[in-house]
């Protein structure tokens, strides 16, 4: 039994996957743009040691972790744009092992998201005011759409397996009773 049987506005699991689909695919699309620009911009294409800015949540020097985190979450951006394609082509021709690159992806990114929360929640460089407080919120709520995303391709998969289990004991009942 899948895990969930509706997902956001739609009755079924199939167009609330479709929906997260899209709705990564334009998420990832615009996060992999921001992250290459910070990278360009920090970095200069390796010409420079340090980094030049300071980030909205960390004052001071940007560390070296926030940019192998932000370098981490590039990648899983780029591979979030590449596997919401698969994820619509899997939707669209009922294939559900084009699902798993998506479930993989996006649970790598909730992941590696969690862990960059908590390094800045505990690395005591964040100045907590408005503004921070605002930009964690959202990416509270950006992390459970996420994962109500991941829960509902998930639930497709299901569903697409438990269909493929009964086309097969169908097709087995089928075959007994010919004999």
């Amino acid at each position: 039994m899948a895990i969930l049987e509706s997902c956001c506005f739609w009755k079924d699991v199939r167009s609330g996957s479709f929906a997260c689909a899209i709705y990564t695919l334009v998420y990832f699309g615009f996060s992999t743009l921001m992250f290459l620009f910070y990278l360009i911009e920090e970095q200069v294409l390796g010409n420079r040691a340090q980094p030049l800015g300071e980030s909205l949540l960390e004052k001071g020097d940007v560390t070296v972790v926030t940019v192998i985190f932000n370098i981490l979450l590039l990648f899983c951006s780029i591979l979030m744009v590449l596997s919401s394609v698969l994820l619509i082509l899997g939707l669209q021709q009922n294939k559900r092992h084009l699902l798993i690159p998506w479930i993989s992806f996006m649970l790598g990114d909730l992941l590696i998201e969690v862990c960059h929360l908590v390094h800045l929640a505990l690395s005591r460089r964040v100045k907590f005011d408005p503004i921070v407080g605002f930009i964690f919120t959202m990416d509270f709520f950006l992390l459970c759409l996420n994962l109500y995303c991941l829960l509902c391709v998930i639930s497709q998969y299901q569903t697409f397996r438990s269909q493929r289990a009964e086309m097969r004991l169908a097709a087995s009942t089928a075959s007994v009773g010919i004999r």
